[in-house]
């Protein structure tokens, strides 16, 4: 991918380890990841800074507000994509997450030839 059209990419992922494994994966690929954040609130204040073309969010992380909450407030704003990432199968959480029209829906442990190809559909 041309340096000067690199997608990027914001992570909000609490887990340090796996946002970092993550970052190394997206980089491979081509894309930039403008920031890593842990946090609800400050994947927001990040969305409006960066303006990322996509943001990789885990549903359950800390905060005043969970990833749900933040990608509703991200997508209301600045209308971008999410892709949610969570270890929660169970059908109420997938139900949350629907109402904040995530593009994608991934269940840890990660699928990443699904993802490349979903982030191909999704930013591209």
């Amino acid at each position: 991918m041309d340096k000067a059209i690199k997608k990027k990419i914001l992570i909000v992922e609490d887990e340090v380890i796996e946002a970092m494994f993550l970052k190394n994966i997206l980089e491979l690929w081509g894309y930039e990841v403008c920031e890593i954040t842990t946090s609800g609130d400050d994947a927001i204040t990040e969305a409006e800074t960066e303006k990322p073309d996509l943001v990789l969010m885990d549903v359950h992380i800390p905060g005043t507000l969970n990833g749900i909450e933040s990608a509703h407030m991200i997508r209301s704003q600045a209308g971008i994509p999410i892709i949610f990432m969570t270890g929660y199968s169970d059908e109420e959480t997938r139900q949350k997450a629907r109402s904040a029209q995530p593009a994608e829906y991934f269940i840890k442990p990660l699928n990443y030839d699904k993802l490349k190809d979903a982030l191909k559909s999704i930013i591209h």
